[in-house]
C-alpha cells in the first residue's frame, strides 16, 4: 500500500518536472527508470509530499468522525456520579474511565486543557469502566469512591493518574490507596474501612452496565453533550466538537 501511495505521490509532486522526459519515454521501464531516479535524488521532496498527504488524511479521518459523532447523540444517565464545574453549564462532558489505562492518564492533561478553554461552561462527570484486564483497576475505583466520600474525588483522582504506574506495578497497591489519602489529609480510618463499602461493588456494576449500554468498549471514552469521543484524541478533536455542540438551542 505504502509503495503505491509514494507512487501516486511522485507522479503528482513531479509531474512539472518529469513531463518532458515522461512523454518522450513511452516505455513503462523507461518511465520507472526516470521516476526511481528522481526519487533517489529528491528524497526531502518525496518525503515532504508524503507527510502533507498522511496529515490530509489524518485531518480528514478527524472530521468524518466529528461529524458522525455529532450526528448520533447519546443520553448518559450519570445521576449521582462525581462531578465538576456549573450544574448549570451549557456542556456536559462525561469520561468513562480505567484508573489503571494509560490511555485515560494521557487524556488528563488533554481534557484539563479543554475546561480551562472553556472556564464555566462545561460539567465534567467522571464514570467508572474498568477494563477486565486490569486486575487493580476496580480497587483503584472503589478508593476514588472511598475519597469522594470526604470531598476529595478529583483530587485523589489525579494521584491515581499521576502516579499510575506506582500502584498498578505493586503487589499490594492498598498501602499505595492509603498513603494517598494521607497525603490528601483523608480520615484514614475511614477511609481504610469506606474501601470495603459493598456499595461501591454496585455502584462499579452500574456504571459498567450503563457504559455497555452506550456501547463503551474501551478507555476513555467521552460524550459531550451526548457526541461520542473515543480514545486520548488530541485537544483539537475535543475542541471541534465543543465548538459545535455550543451550537445546541437550549433544551436539545
Amino acid at each position: 500500500m505504502i509503495f503505491t501511495v509514494i507512487r501516486f505521490l511522485c507522479v503528482l509532486t513531479l509531474t512539472a518536472a518529469l513531463a518532458a522526459p515522461i512523454a518522450a519515454a513511452m516505455d513503462k521501464k523507461e518511465v520507472e527508470a526516470i521516476i526511481r531516479d528522481w526519487v533517489k535524488a529528491h528524497p526531502q521532496e518525496l518525503t515532504s509530499s508524503v507527510k502533507q498527504f498522511e496529515a490530509q488524511q489524518k485531518v480528514a479521518a478527524q472530521e468524518a468522525a466529528v461529524k458522525q459523532a455529532l450526528a448520533n447523540r447519546f443520553t448518559v444517565p450519570s445521576d449521582g456520579s462525581p462531578s465538576t464545574g456549573p450544574a448549570n453549564a451549557p456542556i456536559t462532558l462525561v469520561e468513562f474511565t480505567d484508573f489503571q489505562c494509560p490511555y485515560c492518564a494521557r487524556s488528563v492533561a488533554t481534557i484539563s486543557q479543554v475546561l480551562r478553554n472553556h472556564d464555566g461552561q462545561i460539567r465534567m462527570v467522571s464514570m467508572q469502566a474498568p477494563l477486565p484486564f486490569h486486575a487493580k483497576a476496580p480497587d483503584a475505583a472503589k478508593a476514588a469512591m472511598a475519597a469522594e466520600a470526604q470531598g476529595k474525588y478529583w483530587e485523589y483522582r489525579e494521584t491515581l493518574m499521576a502516579k499510575q504506574n506506582e500502584w498498578s506495578q505493586a503487589a499490594d497497591s492498598k498501602p499505595n490507596f492509603i498513603a494517598y489519602a494521607k497525603e490528601l489529609g483523608l480520615d484514614l480510618k475511614r477511609f481504610e474501612k469506606d474501601l470495603d463499602n459493598p456499595g461501591y461493588a454496585k455502584r462499579l456494576a452500574s456504571d459498567r452496565a450503563v457504559a455497555s449500554a452506550l456501547g463503551v468498549q474501551g478507555t476513555p471514552t467521552f460524550f459531550i453533550n451526548g457526541a461520542k469521543i473515543v480514545g486520548a484524541q488530541e485537544l483539537g478533536q475535543f475542541e471541534r466538537v465543543v465548538a459545535e455542540v455550543m451550537k445546541d438551542k437550549p433544551g436539545k
